[in-house]
């Protein structure tokens, strides 16, 4: 079983591949059979080709994205976090600001790295600091993920 110290390095870790957009650093840091959700965006992405598609859209919506993790408590191979990130909506013929907002991460552990990583950052309150309306934060996500699939193939 992994513990705390290794947990919370990989978690650290994580964070400043993400803050790098540094995807091949994120995914070595992912288990090969890595799930990643975010129930707010919709998303679900199981296995490191599908996890890299899914990184590849988020960072095109947001290509200024940076996290920290300000708190977090463990439970055998669970780590729950607690903490900021910053972000700006990339929405053609928008101009976004700059937002922060609070977000919410639950990660799973297996083999000594994480398989499993629940996202959760509010997409109304991304809408409603961004300016935008949730059908726009949708068509573009679509839109995104329409043309990363192309370029992938």
């Amino acid at each position: 079983m992994i513990n705390k110290a290794k947990m919370l390095s990989l978690v650290t870790e994580l964070a400043k591949a993400k803050n790098e957009q540094n995807i091949l650093a994120t995914l070595a840091i992912y288990h090969p059979e890595i799930e990643l959700v975010s129930p707010s965006f919709n998303a679900h992405a199981n296995g490191s080709e599908e996890v890299e598609l899914q990184l590849n859209v988020f960072f095109s919506l947001f290509p200024d994205y940076k996290v920290s993790i300000d708190q977090h408590a463990i439970n055998g191979n669970v780590m729950l976090a607690t903490g900021q990130a910053w972000v700006t909506l990339d929405i053609p013929e928008k101009d976004c600001p700059r937002i922060q907002l609070p977000v919410f991460i639950e990660f799973h552990f297996h083999e000594d790295r994480i398989s499993k990583e629940i996202f959760y950052l509010d997409a109304g309150m991304v809408c409603k600091k961004s300016k935008v309306t949730p059908e726009e934060l949708a068509h573009a996500t679509l839109s995104y993920q329409a043309w990363k699939k192309h370029i992938a193939h």
